[in-house]
C-alpha cells in the first residue's frame, strides 16, 4: 500500500509541475493554451515523459530552496539586528550549533517544511526590534524570484535540452519563491497563528504578544542547549487561573502553554498540569490541529503519571496513538509517552523498558536536550514505580 501511494504522489505530483510549467508558459509568453495543447499532442511518449519528470524535479528542487532562502532571509536580517543564532531546520534535517561547533540532527514538527530558531538580543524588550527579523524571509524570496525571473527573461531560446531544463527550472524557481513572498507577506493568521507580514505589523504594536514571542525564542534556545523546562524562571509560568484567561484560539498562546506544561511535568507540580490540559481539552474546538494533538498527547501521559488510567484510555484515541508514534524518533517527548502507554495502558513492562533503553541510547540524537533530561527523569521515574 505504502508503493502504491508513493506512486500516486509521484504522478499527481508531475502533473502539478506540468500544470504549472504550462500555466507559467501561457502566462509569461505569446503562446496560448490551443497552441501548448498542440505542442503536447505533437510529442512522443518518451518525450512527454521526460517533460513530466523534468516538471516536477523543477517544482521539487525549486521548493526546498525556495523554504532554505526563506529561512536563510530570516537568519541573515536576524543576525544584522542582534539576534543569535539556535537552529536552521529544513523538513525534518537540523544544524544546531552546541559548544561552538555545528551539528546535524533530526526534528520533525507537523505543518512545517522549514524554521530558523534565533535567540533574543541581550536588550530591554522595548529595544529589541522584531520587524526586520519577520520580514527577512519574505525579502529574500523577492529577491530570489526577480533573479530568476531576469534569468529566464534571458535565457537563449534554442540552447538545447539543457539550456530548456535550466529555463524551466528558472521560471520555477521564479513561480516558488513569489509564492511564498505572497503567502507570508501579506498579513494575514492561519489558525491564529500570524504569518510573517502580521507579526510585522502587529508584534511592535502589541508589547504582550511580543514579550510571549520572547520569552518562547529564549526558553527554546535555553531548552535546546541543556536547561530543564522546570529550570525556566518561575515568574514566566503563573499558577493556572491565576494569570489572564488563555486565548486557545491564539497560536502564540497556545505555543507558550505547552511549555507550561513541561514546566509544571518537570516540577511534579501534576495539579497544575492536570488543570492546565484540563483547560485546554475544554477548548479543544479551538486549538490548531497540531497544538490539540500536542496538548491532548501530553494529557495522556499526565493521566498515567496520576493513575487515572480509565480517563487516559478516553483521550488515547487511534489518531493520538498514531501521532505520538509518527514522531518518537525525532522527539524525546513523544518516546517519554510511548513509555507510559505501554506500561500503563497495555502492561507490557518489557516493552517499556526496551522503549525506556532506547531512548537514553539516543538521547544525545535529539534536538531539545533540555527536554530528553526531563524526559529521561520522567520514564525512569514511571518504570522504576512498577
Amino acid at each position: 500500500m505504502k508503493i502504491i501511494r508513493y506512486v500516486l504522489a509521484f504522478v499527481i505530483s508531475c502533473a502539478v509541475g506540468l500544470l504549472i510549467g504550462g500555466g507559467a508558459a501561457v502566462l509569461f509568453t505569446d503562446i496560448s493554451w490551443s497552441q501548448l495543447m498542440d505542442k503536447f499532442a505533437q510529442i512522443g511518449a518518451v518525450s512527454l515523459l521526460i517533460l513530466i519528470v523534468e516538471a516536477f524535479l523543477a517544482v521539487f528542487v525549486a521548493s526546498v530552496l525556495g523554504i532554505i532562502v526563506h529561512e536563510g532571509g530570516h537568519l541573515i536580517f536576524g543576525l544584522l539586528t542582534g539576534y543569535r543564532f539556535v537552529s536552521f531546520r529544513v523538513f525534518s534535517y537540523t544544524l544546531v550549533l552546541t559548544d561552538g561547533h555545528f551539528r546535524l540532527k533530526r526534528f520533525a514538527l507537523s505543518g512545517t517544511g522549514g524554521q530558523c530558531l534565533m535567540r533574543p538580543p541581550l536588550r530591554a524588550i522595548d529595544d529589541i526590534d522584531t520587524r526586520w527579523y519577520n520580514a527577512g524571509g519574505v525579502v529574500m524570496n523577492l529577491l530570489t524570484a526577480a533573479i530568476a525571473l531576469t534569468l529566464y527573461c534571458y535565457a537563449p531560446t534554442d540552447g538545447g535540452l539543457l539550456a530548456e531544463a535550466s529555463e524551466l527550472f528558472c521560471l520555477m524557481t521564479f513561480i516558488v519563491n513569489f509564492t511564498y513572498a505572497l503567502t507570508n507577506g501579506i498579513p494575514m493568521r492561519m489558525g491564529g497563528i500570524g504569518n510573517d507580514g502580521y507579526n510585522l505589523l502587529h508584534l511592535e504594536t502589541r508589547p504582550a504578544d511580543k514579550q510571549l514571542l520572547y520569552h518562547l525564542l529564549e526558553a527554546n534556545a535555553l531548552v535546546q542547549s541543556g536547561t530543564q523546562p522546570k529550570d525556566l524562571p518561575s515568574e514566566w509560568f503563573p499558577q493556572p487561573g491565576t494569570a489572564a484567561q488563555i486565548d486557545w484560539a491564539d497560536g502564540l498562546q497556545a505555543n507558550w502553554q505547552m511549555m507550561a506544561v513541561a514546566y509544571f511535568e518537570g516540577q511534579r507540580d501534576w495539579d497544575a498540569a492536570n488543570r492546565l490540559l484540563s483547560d485546554a481539552m475544554a477548548h479543544r474546538h479551538q486549538l490548531l490541529g497540531l497544538f490539540e494533538k500536542e496538548l491532548t498527547a501530553e494529557m495522556v501521559f499526565v493521566c498515567l503519571a496520576t493513575g487515572r488510567i480509565d480517563e487516559a484510555r478516553t483521550y488515547w484515541s487511534k489518531d493520538i496513538a498514531t501521532y505520538v508514534r509518527q514522531y518518537a524518533k525525532t522527539q524525546s517527548s513523544k518516546q517519554r509517552i510511548l513509555v507510559a502507554t505501554t506500561l500503563r495502558l497495555e502492561n507490557d513492562h518489557a516493552r517499556a523498558r526496551q522503549l525506556l533503553d532506547t531512548l537514553r541510547q539516543h538521547q544525545t540524537d535529539y534536538l531539545l536536550q533540555g527536554e530528553v533530561a526531563m524526559d529521561l527523569e520522567l520514564t525512569e521515574e514511571l518504570v522504576t514505580a512498577e
